[in-house]
């Protein structure tokens, strides 16, 4: 029987390989069931290799260079925008309070605005948490997607982490409060649009057939 890890590594390794190579990779998953057969100890070792020997052969394809950059783009980008929102929702909106102070900050701040807007900064703070928490969610769906080459999905995932971001920095602002970290959001909303657009055309082009050679 594959251990586990060996069985994890050749699918990571399968699927940096892609459809071009997916003969080679057929081949060595056949090995790798024999080595397990005989040796676990070896059967991981074999994994771990072709594993290695993949990824070196990333950059040297189209679409390993894609594979690698929508790696990077989900990894630097999208989960640490996601554990942002996160923190936004489980410790408070962005914009509540200048001084990050929460709802009793940003209600200190101004006696007046303590007077006037308490309870609709009561009533705001969880829809304004769950728009966070669903952003959040919103850009690991994203970076799932996008590492998948799911760019129909990725792109609908987009559009809705977009409309939230918007939505958040028009309630903000609507609150009379700084809307600077959501607006910034949004801005990178923007960028993850443009980015998955890019990517889907790359993706198309190195995946058309090329015309033979006159």
């Amino acid at each position: 029987m594959t251990p586990p890890l060996a069985r994890a590594a050749m699918t990571l390794a399968t699927c940096w390989l892609g459809e071009e190579r997916r003969g080679w990779a057929a081949a060595m998953a056949a090995e790798l069931e024999a080595a397990a057969d005989a040796d676990a100890g070896a059967a991981r070792r074999f994994a771990f290799g072709c594993l290695v020997a993949a990824a070196r052969a990333l950059p040297a394809r189209a679409l390993g260079r894609l594979a690698l950059a929508s790696h990077a783009l989900a990894l630097g980008v999208m989960l640490p925008m996601a554990t942002l929102q996160l923190g936004g929702a489980l410790f408070g909106p962005p914009g509540l309070s200048p001084a990050g102070a929460g709802l009793g900050g940003a209600l200190a701040a101004d006696a007046t605005r303590a007077l006037l807007l308490r309870p609709v900064y009561q009533a705001a703070v969880p829809a304004l948490a769950l728009l966070q928490l669903l952003t959040a969610l919103g850009h690991v769906r994203l970076a799932w997607r996008l590492v998948a080459h799911d760019w129909a999905g990725a792109w609908r995932v987009a559009l809705q982490v977009a409309a939230a971001s918007v939505t958040l920095v028009v309630v903000l602002g609507a609150l009379f409060l700084d809307a600077h970290e959501a607006l910034a959001q949004a801005a990178v909303a923007a960028a993850e649009l443009a980015a998955i657009a890019a990517a889907a055309q790359w993706h198309a082009a190195s995946v058309a057939p090329r015309p033979p050679p006159g």
